[in-house]
């Protein structure tokens, strides 16, 4: 059944509330008026172009989309495997290495979340099924190694119907994912998760 327009804006709510701060990065970094709650809304190409006109840092860009990810996960069930610790230490170490003149990569220092059906060492890879649930890879995928070399930054894994095989995401390890604009429905799969976090403004890549 088709949703009138009053409901469908009340469905939306999801996506239209940020609590993050609005503090301006002018009082701490020099010659921008940017605000932290407008970080989690640009483009993984505008990320890196911030990063390398030092108008933002990675750490703060990391920031910005664990916030999101704290803010809207709860209701959307798409991220899992949240390397919050993990994102923040590469994100300083990143930010450290500008200073000194090195750029990782095209992504150096831009946040991303990855379907859980690609393997990251020591992170746990489900492929959305209970015969993977306890799975630690003690390698990466190819693309992990790839957007790894390109200077990316890992938040977490993104929810994935069962092996990826099916039109509705809800897996029987993480459950199902919400489409953020309709929380009664699904995203669809098999990247329902990865389509949710891309929504909801958790993450510009995946």
């Amino acid at each position: 059944m088709a949703l009138n327009r009053r409901d469908f804006i009340k469905s939306a709510v999801v996506l239209s509330t940020v609590t993050l701060p609005s503090t301006s990065f002018a009082s701490s970094q020099k010659g921008t008026s940017m605000s932290i709650d407008s970080l989690h809304l640009l483009t993984a190409t505008e990320m890196s172009q911030k990063i390398r006109s030092k108008e933002v840092t990675s750490e703060q860009l990391v920031l910005a989309c664990l916030a999101q990810i704290e803010l809207h996960n709860p209701k959307l069930n798409a991220v899992f495997q949240i390397q919050k610790e993990q994102a923040l230490e590469q994100a300083r170490a990143a930010d450290a290495a500008f200073k000194q003149g090195k750029v990782l990569g095209p992504l150096h220092g831009v946040p991303y979340v990855l379907k859980d059906l690609f393997e990251t060492k020591g992170i746990t890879t489900t492929a959305g099924s209970n015969m993977f649930k306890n799975n630690l890879p003690t390698e990466d995928a190819t693309i992990v190694t790839r957007l790894k070399q390109a200077g990316a930054i890992l938040l977490g894994k993104t929810n994935t119907p069962e092996l990826a095989l099916s039109d509705e995401c809800n897996s029987p390890v993480y459950g199902r994912t919400n489409n953020p604009y309709d929380v009664t429905r699904t995203p669809g799969g098999s990247s329902g998760g990865a389509a949710a976090a891309i929504a909801a403004r958790m993450t510009p890549l995946t």
